[in-house]
């Protein structure tokens, strides 16, 4: 498995000085985010992870340091783990990732239509051609795209969104 996808922390975040180990159960969803997404889009280039698996220590370290535009009870970054009073942090199974692809750095709409058009994923949000993009596998399998802009206040919103077939068209005009 892509050892990124759970250190990816480890430059961004020197402060957390503890391990970042998922659950068997979490590990599980990291394999099938690996071998349904990752592997693919690795045939596309150099995967490079910006934000991956978050246990429940690190999830409170970013929640204090940089809670930005943060959603752990829905993002699927916590994947299966459990919250300090047993409770699953992630009301959604499976797991998710934000990356780029090496190459597509500025095109990153290209690897959304990509992901839409051949894989099977749950969610997908896309932040613009030069940023990350969010990934996820779940039960659902929802297949659930949705198109984020920065407002000028710096605020994130939702523009677009599409689910299913229909997310094949979404990027077709950006």
């Amino acid at each position: 498995m892509n050892k990124e996808l759970i250190n990816w922390y480890q430059e961004k975040h020197t402060g957390f000085i503890s391990e970042n180990e998922p659950s068997s159960s979490s590990l599980e969803q990291l394999i099938l985010l690996q071998t349904r997404i990752l592997d693919p889009l690795s045939q596309l280039g150099t995967l490079s992870i910006t934000y991956g698996f978050t246990n429940h220590k690190l999830l409170r370290f970013l929640l204090k340091h940089s809670p930005d535009d943060m959603g752990p009870n829905i993002d699927q970054h916590a994947s299966m783990e459990l919250n300090s009073k047993g409770n699953r942090i992630c009301k959604r199974d499976g797991a998710a990732c934000d990356l780029y692809v090496k190459g597509y750095e500025q095109r990153m709409d290209e690897i959304a239509k990509y992901i839409c058009k051949h894989l099977e994923f749950d969610r997908l949000y896309f932040y613009g051609k030069d940023r990350p993009i969010h990934i996820s596998v779940g039960p659902e399998d929802s297949r659930y795209a949705l198109i984020r802009e920065k407002r000028s206040d710096g605020l994130r919103v939702n523009k677009k969104s599409a689910k299913g077939s229909a997310t094949q068209t979404l990027f077709d005009n950006l």
